[in-house]
């Protein structure tokens, strides 16, 4: 409309309506426009439409605007209706979460809980949904995973249960963005897809779904999916986009590339991105274009030429005022590899170490620990190489994770057949067949010939998993490993199934017919399918003890080196190393284990080598155990 109308007669709530489809519909910037020319002719802007307009300066970038507005607003609106007074503590969280205010953001989230529980019934949905995104986005902020894990749960549910329409594609979006974060990339993939289904198909909102749903498919291996979505957000922005946005397409096609081990197509994505771009600024894409542009070259093993567009790569960071920290870790990771592809072996192992546990479940950090392992295998420091691999593979077989420059880690993956964590040699196992085929496959295929137990492989300790969150491991996808391998997992009966025996002599892969001849001579059976434990002859249900049994599964899966106190409490699951009464619980905990075991002698408490060595307790040498899994867990 070219002027706005008068407002006599027309109910406040239809102007709401309006501009939350307008919101939804991502038209910020109009409803400022439309919000500011109306405010023009009034003394008093009416709660409703403050709250709108302060979520509009926001998404819109001017966050000194909204942050002016919250500031003017009443700190505690008692006068307001509780769905407008909700909305106004969200934006305020979310202000705070952005400055780094985290305690006044979470006094805002309580603030915004308070005004929901006084609601009507059934309404404020959508300021369930926003107060549960915000929650997330904080959680992530402060590094509180679990309950950033439980906040996006609980927005799932509020958005399955709101009306279909186009604030979906928004929505579905910023899940996804979370999901990601969580190291989730399945979960996220779904959203995004959600995404691109509402979105219109040659529109703005169509390219970003793309353009995420390719990074997320990318990095759990589906690889020509992946390199579908990013051409698709490159058509569209060739078509509607064109500067930095179609720019920034060709650099998503480049990442996938590089995912799919695929450097020289990654380096003509990045050639096409710098055309599109052309003399625009844009630093921030600048810089990840760089910085990828040296990841293809090192993997090349164009040694020079990545050397300096590494140099060009840290300018350009060195010109930002501020960077994710993935990103951050990214440039570690990139700088790593460029030192092993000129050669330098040890000063790539001295660069990476110190990030080798930081962000461990980021995709990133998977691709930093193999050049870590690959740069101390190349030095003959086999332990070192050993337990980067190790937290590698259970960062993948936890997330889903298919990790580039796979040929160049293929020794490393047969060497991890060797482990005694089944997780570890699963994850191995699936790396080798994606060398073979270049896909990631549904399934680890049962041996053909089955009518006795595959010869255990020599064993050596694993590592903990990388970080306390327990997030699902690597489930079936769709596609098949091979004929031979199909028309056998096929003929397998209804009433069989495949697992995973760990024995001291390693892990071995049976049916599960044959897990009796497989755990012949063992003292002590721990079967997590039947959640059941077997020692000499008597037998114990674990249904009732589910925080002793992994506390078992890992006591068993690192029989030689033992468990730290740390890795004890993680294991067991509840409050962790920082609790007062750490030190306590440890020690019940291992007695409980002493108890249910019905030697104390069973476990031993040993002490790491120095001065500063750490505690450990370990299973005996003595005990011939077999630990049962399933192959795959859901």
């Amino acid at each position: 409309m070219a002027s706005t109308p008068g407002m006599d007669g027309v109910p406040m709530h239809a102007v709401t309506q309006l501009l939350d489809r307008l919101a939804a519909a991502d038209e910020a910037q109009y409803m400022v426009t439309w919000t500011e020319q109306l405010l023009s002719g009034r003394s008093r802007l009416d709660p409703a439409l403050a709250v709108r307009l302060l979520r509009a300066y926001r998404e819109t970038g001017r966050v000194d605007k909204a942050r002016d507005l919250a500031a003017s607003l009443p700190s505690s609106p008692s006068t307001w209706n509780p769905l407008d007074t909700a909305r106004l503590a969200i934006e305020r969280a979310i202000l705070c979460t952005i400055d780094g205010r985290s305690d006044h953001a979470e006094a805002e989230l309580r603030q915004a809980s308070r005004a929901l529980a006084v609601a009507p019934r059934g309404a404020g949905l959508r300021e369930q949904l926003d107060m549960h995104l915000t929650s997330a986005q904080l959680e992530l902020r402060l590094n509180r995973v679990q309950p950033a894990q439980a906040a996006l749960r609980l927005a799932e549910h509020v958005a399955e249960r709101l009306e279909d329409g186009a604030w979906r594609v928004a929505v579905s979006m910023s899940l996804g963005h979370l999901a990601m974060r969580l190291a989730d990339p399945r979960t996220a993939g779904k959203h995004y897809g959600v995404a691109l289904q509402r979105s219109p198909a040659r529109g703005l909102a169509a390219m970003r779904a793309h353009g995420n749903l390719a990074i997320a498919l990318g990095s759990i291996g589906q690889f020509d999916d992946a390199r579908a979505s990013a051409e698709g957000a490159c058509q569209i922005a060739a078509e509607i986009a064109a500067g930095w946005r179609h720019a920034d397409a060709y650099d998503v096609l480049a990442i996938v590339e590089i995912a799919a081990d695929k450097p020289l197509a990654a380096l003509q994505a990045l050639d096409d991105a710098h055309a599109a771009l052309g003399d625009l600024e844009q630093p921030t894409l600048r810089y990840q274009l760089a910085g990828h542009r040296t990841m293809a070259l090192a993997m090349l093993g164009r040694a020079q030429a990545a050397k300096q567009w590494l140099a060009r790569t840290d300018k350009l960071r060195s010109d930002l005022f501020q960077v994710d920290a993935i990103d951050d870790q990214d440039l570690v990771a990139t700088r790593a590899r460029t030192l092993e592809a000129c050669g330098s072996p040890r000063e790539a192992l001295d660069t990476a170490m110190p990030h080798a546990e930081r962000l461990p479940d980021a995709f990133v950090t998977g691709s930093l620990n193999l050049v870590i392992a690959r740069c101390a295998a190349a030095l003959g420091e086999n332990e070192v190489a050993r337990v980067a691999t190790e937290r590698a593979a259970l960062s993948g077989d936890r997330h889903g994770w298919v990790f580039p420059d796979r040929q160049a880690s293929a020794t490393l993956w047969h060497g991890a057949l060797k482990s005694g964590d089944s997780r570890v040699v699963r994850y191995a196992e699936k790396m080798i067949a994606v060398i073979a085929t270049g896909m990631a496959p549904p399934s680890i295929p049962a041996p053909r010939s089955a009518s006795v137990p595959p010869p255990s492989r020599g064993s050596f300790p694993s590592v903990p998993p990388p970080s306390r969150v327990s997030m699902p491991t690597m489930t079936s996808l769709s596609a098949s490993l091979g004929a031979d391998d199909s028309s056998e997992l096929e003929r397998m009966p209804d009433s069989e199934s495949l697992i995973y025996v760990t024995t001291p002599q390693g892990v071995t892969r049976v049916r599960s017919t044959e897990m009796n001849a497989a755990t012949e001579g063992a003292t002590l059976i721990v079967d997590t399918i039947a959640h059941q434990l077997r020692i000499e002859g008597r037998e114990v249900s674990l249904e009732r003890r589910r925080a002793l049994e992994p506390l078992v599964v890992q006591l068993l899966r690192r029989a030689r080196e033992g468990l730290s106190a740390e890795e004890i409490l993680r294991a067991a699951g509840g409050p962790g190393p920082e609790s007062a009464d750490a030190e306590h619980r440890v020690r019940v905990l291992i007695s409980r284990v002493r108890d249910l075991l019905g030697d104390p002698a069973a476990i031993e408490r040993v002490r790491d080598a120095g001065e500063h060595g750490r505690t450990r307790y370990r299973l005996s040498p003595a005990v011939r155990f077999a630990l049962v899994e399933p192959l795959y867990t859901s």
